[in-house]
């Protein structure tokens, strides 16, 4: 296998955060029936950004994460809250807890990076 210099939080910015979003995006559009600039306000994101989720617009790597059933149960218990108005800020807070359980579950392939996370 090849090494490479990559940290766990790297793999997570650049694929399961985005995942993250686009589930509750959705969520948040389809189930809830908000606007994508509702949604955009909520969220902290341009609604192009919005429309990118909804429309299934994006990578492999982005793609194989929001098939994870863990992060999908996270998405819509995080979506469920911001729709009923809680803050943004605090769901981002938590999502490191997200992230952790992800590892635990061995759900982000850890041995593919050399520097790993210990929260």
């Amino acid at each position: 296998m090849k090494s490479v210099l990559k940290t766990v939080c790297e793999e997570v910015v650049r694929y399961v955060l985005p995942a993250y979003r686009s589930l509750i995006a959705k969520k948040l559009v389809n189930d809830y029936g908000l606007t994508q600039e509702e949604v955009s306000k909520i969220m902290g994101v341009s609604q192009a950004v919005v429309s990118y989720y909804v429309s299934n617009k994006r990578g492999k790597g982005v793609s194989k994460y929001e098939n994870v059933e863990l992060l999908q149960k996270e998405a819509e218990k995080s979506a469920e809250r911001l729709a009923k108005g809680e803050s943004s800020i605090k769901i981002a807070k938590e999502f490191c807890e997200i992230c952790k359980a992800l590892r635990e579950n061995k759900l982000i392939k850890e041995e593919q990076l050399i520097v790993t996370c210990d929260k």
